[in-house]
Formats: structure tokens, C-alpha cells, sequence
């Protein structure tokens, strides 16, 4: 059966300079090694460096899936040779003219992607035996996520459809860009389709039957570094994280019930 490891993990910083989004990387080891996004430039070494630990060359990447098209899960795709890049066909058109203030998609995305091979989905498809795409749309337009049946159970690995364990009780992710009716829709889905969920911006966690969670992983403390001056001097500040926040809804991704 496929197996799933974390290369990178997800959080999410806001500072009054920068939002600073950095996506779960996952690794799928099944009938081919498949990456579920690729994280953005700032993380690129190590994205690189992660894998060289696993033995894992950029060229035996086969597959990657973009869970979406944002900048902090689609930035480095280039770097794996041989792999065939697998994308929702509605989260490809709709880069090429998204919404005025969707900060998170770049008009340029489906340029970066031009010399390699992609692969468009319109519907729900099983990639290799025991790993699925399936459709879970709302934070973005044609946001997928990837349920893999693993030697545990079920596990969906859910980019930002579930972008915290904090969704869970919202029932919306963090940031809805596209539409919060079908964000609340791809929450449900996804908790049906599995128990244990891999968030974009998140440590993996389960669900109980009565929506108890429980992290699978510790939670970590995050270094900051920076310079200060000149002449060099710098900072260095630990940061632990914190609580789960609520939801970002873009005016045009309103639900259309809380409208009337």
C-alpha cells in the first residue's frame, strides 16, 4: 500500500511587513513517487535537501500534484525533470484571470509550467491503485486533494480545502478565495473521505467520531532570524504556535445564503 511522509511542513505567519504561508510538502511512496505540492522559492533548498536525505533524486519524482495553483504550494515544480504535473483544469483557466485582490494566484502561473508535462483533471480520478484525486473546490476554483489508502486507513491530504485543524470546527478553511458554499461543501467531503488529514498549513491530525482532534505530531518552535542594520547586527527570536484563527473570505466568495 502507499505510504505518505512529510517533507516540509505547513504554517502560516503574518507579520505587519509580509504574510509569510509556507505549505505542507508530502510525499506519497506508491507505484511511483508523487509529490503533493512543491512549496515556494524561499523553500526550495530545502525542499531539495529533504529529499536528498530520503535518497531521493529530482529526476525519480514521477509525479507531482498541485493541490492548487497559490504561490506557497506551486513555485517549484522546474526543479523535477521527469515528473508530470497534475492540476484541476478550472484552477489552470482560472490563473489566467483571477479575481482583483487574490493576492495568492499569479496571472503568470500557467507560464511557469509551459516546458513541462501537465496533466489536467476535470473529475474525481485515482492516480495509482489505493491514491485519489478528489474534487474539493471553494478556497481556490479548482482546488483537488489526494486521499491515499495507506496500511493505517484512509488519509486525505487536504491542501488548503483543510488548511488547519481549525477548520474542522469552522467548517471553512483559513482564506476562501473562490466560494464559501462549496469551501463548507470540500470541508464535509474531506471528513468523510478520511479521518486522518494532512492540512496545508497544519500538523497532520485525526478526527474522532465526535470531532475530538488529535495531532499526530508534536508542535514545533519555529526560529526567526534577521538583520537589523548596516553594520550586520541581527535578531533571533523563537516562536511557538499559536491558536487556530478564523476565516478570510474574499467579498466575491461570500456564501450567496448569508447574502440574503
Amino acid at each position: 500500500m502507499p505510504e505518505i511522509e512529510i517533507l516540509l511542513s505547513g504554517y502560516t505567519f503574518n507579520a505587519d511587513q509580509t504574510r509569510m504561508g509556507l505549505s505542507t510538502v508530502t510525499l506519497i511512496r506508491g507505484r511511483q513517487l508523487t509529490l503533493v505540492d512543491v512549496a515556494h522559492f524561499g523553500r526550495r533548498n530545502m525542499l531539495v535537501e529533504a529529499l536528498e536525505k530520503r535518497g531521493i533524486a529530482l529526476s525519480d519524482v514521477a509525479r507531482v500534484v498541485l493541490t492548487h495553483a497559490h504561490w506557497d504550494h506551486s513555485q517549484n515544480t522546474d526543479i523535477f525533470p521527469n515528473a508530470e504535473i497534475v492540476i484541476h483544469e478550472k484552477e489552470l483557466e482560472y490563473t489566467h484571470n483571477p479575481r482583483p485582490g487574490d493576492y495568492a494566484t499569479a496571472r503568470y502561473f500557467a507560464d511557469t509550467l509551459r516546458e513541462q508535462k501537465v496533466r489536467t483533471i476535470n473529475k474525481e480520478t485515482e492516480l495509482e491503485p489505493g491514491v485519489n484525486l478528489i474534487e474539493t473546490p471553494g478556497h481556490s476554483r479548482g482546488h483537488m486533494s489526494v486521499v491515499v489508502q495507506t496500511a493505517g486507513g484512509m488519509v486525505c491530504i487536504g491542501g488548503d480545502a483543510v488548511s488547519d485543524a481549525g477548520t474542522v470546527g469552522r467548517g471553512t478553511p483559513a482564506i476562501i478565495f473562490w466560494s464559501e458554499d462549496e469551501a463548507r461543501e470540500s470541508v464535509r467531503k474531506v471528513l468523510t473521505a478520511a479521518s486522518v488529514i494532512y492540512p496545508g498549513h497544519d500538523r497532520p491530525f485525526r478526527v474522532s467520531a465526535t470531532g475530538v482532534i488529535d495531532y499526530l505530531v508534536e508542535a514545533p518552535t519555529i526560529k526567526f532570524t534577521g538583520i537589523l542594520d548596516y553594520n550586520g547586527n541581527t535578531f533571533s527570536v523563537d516562536v511557538a504556535l499559536a491558536g487556530n484563527r478564523g476565516t478570510t473570505i474574499h467579498p466575491d466568495a461570500r456564501s450567496k445564503a448569508a447574502a440574503h
